[in-house]
């Protein structure tokens, strides 16, 4: 039992481990206090909220919350979503280990992309969220917010939509997973025929 109890921890701490060590260090390294610091001063509370949190926004939302940072901000801001291009990969692999390894754990009895689409989803979902939304801050950092792309924002929203709901989904279903090894185990302890 003592064997189930570590896998179980092995299984729920590297994803979490993964998700909040990467956002950590993507904060340290970017100055991304910087930003909120300036939405903190200048924004109203509804703008605070950052992009990559929020399930929709508009070209509108976006010109609230980029013109409430100063330009220090929005070069942070810019070394965010540049860090951001990584970070899927960091808690994507993370996540998807730990899902094959619960997956395994209950005896394979389904197929691995039930488990593993919904990580994958999620991750092309935040890469594209994060490409567009650097896109547009180039050229509202360059232009102002008169040059942003309506369509392409919607297509960013859409992205962070399904990003947060399939990371969402894929954090449940490991959660799942992970009750479904402890239920077995209890049930049909080793040893037991």
């Amino acid at each position: 039992m003592s064997k189930l109890i570590v896998k179980v921890i092995v299984i729920l701490a590297l994803p979490a481990v993964a998700f909040l060590g990467g956002v950590w260090l993507m904060f340290e390294i970017s100055g991304r206090e910087r930003v909120t610091q300036s939405l903190a001063a200048k924004a109203e509370p509804a703008d605070r909220k950052p992009l990559y949190q929020r399930l929709t926004y508009d070209v509108n939302d976006v010109k609230r919350h980029w013109g409430a940072l100063d330009g220090g901000a929005l070069h942070s801001e810019r070394r965010f979503l540049r860090l951001d291009l990584f970070f899927p990969l960091l808690y994507g692999v993370a996540l998807a280990f730990s899902s094959i390894m619960a997956w395994q754990a209950l005896g394979r009895r389904f197929h691995p992309a039930w488990v593993l689409t919904p990580v994958l989803i999620a991750a092309l979902s935040d890469w594209a969220e994060n490409l567009i939304q650097l896109r547009q801050l180039g050229y509202y950092m360059a232009g102002g917010d008169t040059v942003l792309q309506a369509g392409w924002i919607r297509a960013a929203s859409i992205a962070t939509l399904l990003k947060l709901l399939f990371f969402g989904g894929s954090c449940l279903a490991l959660i799942l997973l992970v009750g479904f090894m402890l239920v077995r185990a209890f049930k049909y302890p080793p040893g037991d025929a």
